[in-house]
Order: structure tokens, then sequence, then C-alpha cells
């Protein structure tokens, strides 16, 4: 008995020696004598922590909420396994309009049935409990590149599965046929049509979106919910923990960071296709304000505005004016020139003045407003355009127009030969940005891929399978570059803050908020004003002050001495501030 306690103590002395308790303990209580803390316990326990296994991920639950528009959504919550104890240590919320949207894209005309949005939140539930629980776990939280990197490699692993299935159903039901003999020697076609007339060019048909997995939402919701877990085990804000963990970015001196606050912009109008009126054309517009305001100074002047707007447009209206998803008005408008005079209406009322303290971004989504049966563009019932005729109603509105600076998703992904003509055209005024409809998926847009569709920059979200290592690559890609990367969020997104540290954290150029009339978008809002005044008053941060609007000019490289081929790739100016001809 003697011997068993004795090999006992042993064991238990070379186990606290092992860990380097006994000499800790000294160190800290010596200490605590001479600074006689009120809280002896409390100070124990702070200085123990510091030696404690960093948070590992444990498992995450999945649950389906509401977004802000009333749709099924996604909540995903992250455990960690914190000082031996699992723990829940985040929420994070997502919308499922990203992977709606790409489901609906990929399966149209397809004949197959579509997944209802309340399937494929089940789907993305399942995922987030049981797929990346086993995928993640033990992984240390911190560690956010591994964890993005775990979960791509899963969602990789499954869409490869995906497309070889889809390959081999598609073989099976296309069984090797015998050519048809030939009527003879074909008719060349003639370039002009019964009237004489140039006919019009061949318009590219759409191309094939990739094979989705269906619950890839859970992969964009779990690289944020972790994130924001880990930000949380740190006592640091999600912003901060991001900007050191993905952005990398040097700093002048050791442990300060340097921080520059996103512009914020906001929704004030919200039309097409769906809204009243025959306008098409302008999906959203968004009013942007000057760059070297202050970020509580611009969002205070932008709701003065949006204001402004909603009297205006009362007094025009016999009846309420109805409002859109991201909180927009929707008045009824036929023509271009309607929603943009009223908004200059309204910012001149607010006491400002357009093109000096307030700009004007216009979302279009020109792949949403493509007739195929036509091979045009809709741009107001009843009034179609090809895609050069559409450059030129660009060109024509921002030359009427200064102080729209700002036009996303101007064309589709396929119109490849216009776009650079439309870029080369106004990029000394105006940003031309793709989002993914345009650039392709975000979460394989390459430098080189960046090169290959010169623009402006990109505008990033999150959503689908996007993780956030994802974005914190596109961001610092577009700023070797200088290019600008505008973030937004999808319509009726679900009411989460953690997109204003997402954009503050990846050193976004651009943030832009719904209108500010409703509750999730006010909170981001808000959320801006807290960060900046969170970084003024810790020294930690040092916040950098953007100064003005520099637009990249897009233009062609001189041709080869010899050649007069036009070049492929359009590449762009290396002086990132605006120039004149």
């Amino acid at each position: 008995m003697a011997n068993e306690t004795n090999d006992l103590k042993q064991q238990a002395a070379d186990f606290y020696a092992e860990n380097k308790v006994p000499e800790r303990l000294e160190e800290i209580l010596n200490s605590m004598f001479f600074e006689n803390p009120k809280d002896v316990y409390g100070r124990l326990a702070e200085y123990f922590s510091g030696f404690a296994v960093s948070p590992v991920f444990a498992h995450s639950n999945g649950s389906e909420v509401l977004d802000s528009a009333g749709n099924p959504a996604v909540l995903c919550q992250v455990y960690g396994t914190v000082k031996n104890h699992d723990k829940l240590l985040s929420e994070v919320s997502m919308s499922l309009d990203k992977e709606m949207t790409n489901i609906l894209g990929q399966m149209e005309g397809s004949g197959d049935s579509i997944p209802t949005i309340s399937e494929v939140a089940t789907a993305n539930v399942s995922k987030l409990t049981e797929d990346l629980t086993s995928k993640l776990s033990g992984i240390p939280l911190i560690n956010q590149l591994l964890i993005d990197r775990t979960i791509s490699d899963w969602v990789n692993d499954v869409e490869r599965s995906l497309s070889k299935e889809t390959e081999t159903k598609s073989n099976e039901g296309s069984p090797n046929r015998t050519p048809t003999p030939s009527s003879g020697k074909k008719k060349k076609a003639s370039a002009k049509n019964k009237t004489g007339k140039p006919s019009d060019k061949p318009v590219p048909p759409k191309e094939p979106l990739e094979n989705r997995m269906m619950g890839c939402t859970s992969a964009s919701v779990s690289s944020l919910a972790v994130a924001k877990a880990a930000a949380n085990c740190q006592d640091k804000p999600l912003f901060e923990h991001l900007h050191h963990s993905l952005t990398m970015s040097d700093s002048s001196e050791k442990g300060v960071y340097d921080i520059t606050m996103p512009t914020p912009a906001m929704v004030v109008f919200s039309g097409g296709k769906t809204a009243p009126g025959k306008l098409n054309l302008i999906k959203n517009l968004f009013i942007i304000g000057k760059p070297n305001w202050s970020s509580q100074e611009s969002c205070e002047k932008l709701n003065k505005v949006h204001k402004s707007l909603g009297k205006i447009l009362s007094a025009k209206a016999s009846s309420g004016v109805p409002t859109g998803t991201s909180g927009g008005f929707q008045p009824t408008y036929d023509k271009i020139e309607q929603p943009l005079d009223v908004v200059l209406e309204a910012i001149n009322a607010a006491g400002l003045t357009p093109a000096q303290d307030v700009f004007i971004g216009l979302s279009i989504s020109a792949h949403e407003i493509f007739d195929y049966d036509k091979g045009k563009y809709e741009i107001a019932t009843g009034t179609l355009k090809s895609a050069d005729e559409i450059c030129d109603v660009y060109r024509d509105a921002l030359s009427r127009y200064p102080a729209v600076i700002m036009i996303i998703d101007p064309l589709r992904k396929e119109d490849r030969e216009q776009w650079p003509k439309l870029c080369e055209a106004v990029s000394e005024k105006c940003f031309v940005l793709g989002s993914d409809h345009v650039m392709g998926p975000l979460h394989s847009l390459t430098a080189n891929m960046l090169d290959a569709r010169n623009s402006s920059g990109v505008v990033i979200s999150n959503g689908g399978r996007v993780t956030c290592s994802d974005l914190a690559r596109i961001t610092g890609d577009l700023q070797a570059r200088h290019r600008v990367a505008v973030l937004r969020s999808p319509p009726g997104d679900a009411a989460e803050e953690s997109y204003t540290d997402l954009g503050v954290g990846l050193g976004a150029d651009v943030v832009v908020f719904g209108a500010p009339c409703r509750g999730e978008n006010t909170a981001r809002i808000n959320r801006l004003v807290e960060i900046e005044r969170l970084i003024k008053n810790n020294d930690k941060f040092r916040l950098q002050q953007r100064s003005k609007f520099t637009f990249p000019v897009i233009k062609p490289p001189p041709a080869a001495p010899g050649s007069d081929d036009e070049p492929d790739v359009i590449q762009s100016s290396p002086d990132f501030k605006a120039k004149k001809k």
C-alpha cells in the first residue's frame, strides 16, 4: 500500500513538473503578493488562462431560420472546446439567395424538378450538423486558412463526384447515332438579310453553370461562423481578427494595424423586371458618400438623402411608394432618366452637391434582362437593345449624369467582345465592375482570370460556397492591381452584422448597404460607425483615410509591331489615378 502511494506521489510530481505547474504557481504567487489584487482568484484565472490550449472546433449545429424577406435561411452555431468544455462560441445566419440563383440557372430548361428553398435549407442544415462537424473537428479555431481549406476541399470532392454522375447520365442518355447523309453542298450564309442590311452579329449563347453541391451555403456560413468564434475566444472584434489572420497587411510600427474604412453606399431605388413600370435596366440604384468623410458623417448624410427622396416621391405619388427587398423605393418609372433625375433632386434637397458630395452607382444585372429568344437586352418593356447598343445607352447616360461613377454587371458574362470596349470608353470616369455573374465563381477566381476579364474591380459577397479566405484572396489580388473591391449582400439577406466586420477586416473599398429603413440594414450601418469609433479610441489601430475616388483606366495594350490584330486581353494603365486625355 505504501509503495502504491509513493508511486502515485511520484507520478503526480512528474505530471506537474512536466507541465511546469510548480514554477508558474510560484511566479504568480510572488507577483500577486506585490500586486495585491482585489480579486485574487480572478488574477489567478487570468494568469493561467494564458497557458491554456487554443480552443478547437468541437461541432456545429445547423437550423432553419428566416431571412429579412421572410424566406428560409440557414443558421450556423459553432461550438468549441475551451478549457476542456464544449461551449457555444458563435452564431451566424445567412441567406440562401446566391445558392438558389445558381440552382435555378443551372437547372433551367433541364426538365428536372427544381428543389424548393425549404429543401435547400434542409440540405444545408444536414451538412452543418453532420458533414462539417466530422471534417473540422479538432482544428484550432484561430487557423482560419486551414479551416477554409478543409471546407473547400470537402466541397470540391463532392462537386467532382456530382460532375462525374452528370457526365455518366449524359453519356447513357445520348447513344451513338448514325450520321444523317448530307443533302449536298450547303449554301454559304449571306452577310445580308432580305432588306440588304447587314444581319445582326451572332449572339453568344448562355454558358452552362458549374455543378454546385446542394447545401453549399453551409461552406460560407460555417467559414464566417468559425471566424466569429475565433474572434470571441480572443476577445477581439471580428474585423480585427479577419484583418490580422487573412489580410496580413504590413504596418509601419510593430503591433499597430493600419485600417482603412470602406466608403459606405446605400440602396435608395430598386427596379428590375419585377418592379412596377416599364423600366428594367436598373435593378438597384445606390448613393455613395464622399471618400474623405468619416463613416459617421457619410452615413448621416446618405440617410438624409434617403429621407429627402422619400418625401419627394410621396409628394408625387397618389398612394404610398412600395419598396423592394433591399428597402429601396420602387416608384413606377419607364425611362432611365427618371430615377436618376429624382435622386439628383433628393441630393440637392438635402443640401448636398451631386458629383462632389454624393455619387451614384447603378447595379444592372444584365443577365436578368437578356431575352434569349430575341437575342437582345430588354432595357424597358418593348425596348430591345443589342450588346453594342446597350453600351451606347451607358455612354450616353454617363455623359449626361457625371454623378454616376459606378456601374455593376452592365453586360452578360458572354459579351466578351463588348466588355473591353465599354471599359475603354468609360473607365476614366466610372468604375465598371463585375460580380460572380460576370467574373465567374468567386471561390475559383484567380489573378490570371482577373487579368483576362479586366475591369475596374469586382463585386464580392459571401454566400454559396465562398469562404472568408476566398474573399480575402480576391481582395488582395485586386489591391495588387490597383482595382476596387466592393462588398454587397444579396437582397433580403439575413440580419447579420458580421457583414460589416467582413468589409472592414478584408479592406473592401466600398460596402453597399440596403436602404436605411430596415432593421438588418440599419444594424449594419450602425456597426460601421461603431467600428470606426473603436479604431479611433484604440492605440493598436491607426485609421487611414481615403482622399478621393481614383479610377483605374482600362486601356488596350499597344499592338505588337507589324501586327493589326486586336489584343485578347485588355491591360490596365499602371497609373491608378484618373487621367485626362
